[in-house]
This record gives C-alpha cells, structure tokens and sequence, in this order.
C-alpha cells in the first residue's frame, strides 16, 4: 500500500514538476516582447500591466543615400527606441544609427554598426519627455533605401 501512495507521489510531483518547467520559459519569454519596439503581440494581463510601446513616427523611407537626419519626432515617456533597416542585395555595405535631441544636436545614444540586410536594428534612449529628438542613420559602402520609426515605451 505504501509503494503505491509513494508512486502516485512521485507520478504526481513528476507531472507537475514537468508542467512547471514546460510554463517557465513561455513566462521568461514575455518580458522579450517589451525588448522590440514595434513588435505586435498578444499579451496576458499581467505583462500588459507593465506597460507598451507606441509608434511616435514612421516607417518612412528615404531614396538612395549614404546618410538620412529623419525628421523630429517627441516621445511621450522617458524611454525612446528607434528601428532602421536598408537592404544591401548582398555588397557588404553597413549602417549605424545616432539619435540625437534636437535643441542641441547632442547625440544622447550611438548605435553600433551592422550590415544592410533588410532586419531591423534597434537603438534606446533615454529621453525626455515633450523634447525633440532625431536620428542620424550613416551607410558604409554603397547607397541604399533606408526605412526607419520611432517608439516610446509607456
């Protein structure tokens, strides 16, 4: 009798144990969706509680070009994020994004470099609110379409 209330005990604590390791990383993945400005989700209400991004400008595109000061755009909070992406058809030709306020064109965050290859490269900043900012992209190499947008977490 003993043996089997111990192996109903341990099938117990297995099936749960599992379900509780199957759960973890669905819940350590949630808090990733706050990590990419402009990335649509469903979110439980838990996460939803903690707050969103929201578009401020963009996605605007601009011709050709080795360099693009987008205009201004003003976030809401004091968290700001930015995506630009270009696409190279494989020349090697790499960008790099500055954001910038726009009173003094103080750069208050610098990108690093990365290659044209149609994904998105996110840059945050800490902003304040109801000023103006912009972003400076820079191309290495050869001319490309440059599309950007801006964010401000909430």
């Amino acid at each position: 009798m003993t043996a089997r209330k111990s192996l109903a005990l341990a099938t117990a604590s297995l099936a749960l144990g599992t379900g509780l390791a199957v759960a973890a990383p669905a819940a350590q993945a949630s808090p990733a969706v706050h990590s990419a400005p402009g990335t649509a989700v469903s979110r439980t209400d838990a996460s939803a509680a903690s707050g969103s991004w929201h578009r401020i400008w963009g996605p605007k595109s601009h011709r050709p070009t080795k360099y693009w000061a987008t205009p201004d755009f003003v976030p809401r909070s004091s968290t700001l994020g930015v995506n630009a992406r270009c696409w190279n058809g494989g020349d090697g030709t790499k960008y790099k994004i500055d954001v910038v306020r726009t009173r003094d064109k103080k750069v208050v965050k610098k990108g690093g470099w990365g290659y044209c290859n149609g994904g998105w490269m996110t840059v945050k900043a800490n902003a304040s609110s109801g000023t103006s900012y912009y972003m400076r992209i820079y191309l290495r190499g050869k001319a490309h379409t440059i599309e950007a947008k801006a964010y401000y977490y909430r």
